[in-house]
Order: C-alpha cells, then structure tokens, then sequence
C-alpha cells in the first residue's frame, strides 16, 4: 500500500469522509466558496464554531432525554436484547 492515507480508509473512517466531502458540495452550493477562501474574520469563524457546538449540545440532551424516557428494559443495548429474546421466548 502507499502512503496516501486515502489508501486506508474504509468502514466508518471512509463514511465521515464522504460526509465531509458531501458537506463541502452544500457549503459551496449554498454560499459559493469554499471554507479556506472565505474571508471571514477569525472571530467570525470562532462564533460559529460556537453556535455549531451549541447545537450540538442541545441535540445531544435531546437524545439523552429521548433514551431516559423509555421503558428501562430499552435503555442499552444488553436491556433490549434481553427483551427480545424474551419476545422471542429465547
């Protein structure tokens, strides 16, 4: 193999690539440049890296809240399994 790195991505490396290429095509469909020719200041760029993790943040607890919510047997993975074999009659 060479070492271009792109030689070894594959699986959920290869996927967030292909996200982070997908997400490239929208930003300059959208605002027409690309992130490194944009001319935005330093602070600018800082503030919105802080509303992205604010979002962030905020669909996170979200999921968290959504999780709590269920019936504890779905809470994790060995509780909803255990409750499928149990429908199953395993």
């Amino acid at each position: 193999m060479s070492n271009d790195p792109a030689n070894y991505l594959s699986g959920t490396e290869l996927r967030v690539c292909q996200l982070i290429a997908e997400r490239q095509m929208r930003g300059i469909a959208k605002y027409g440049t690309t992130v490194s020719d944009n001319p935005l200041p330093l602070r600018a760029w800082l503030r919105h890296a802080l509303e992205e993790c604010l979002d962030q943040a905020i669909y996170l607890q979200r999921a968290i809240e959504q999780l709590d919510n269920q019936p504890k047997p779905f809470r994790d993975v060995n509780g909803l399994m255990d409750a499928f074999k149990k429908e199953v009659g395993q």
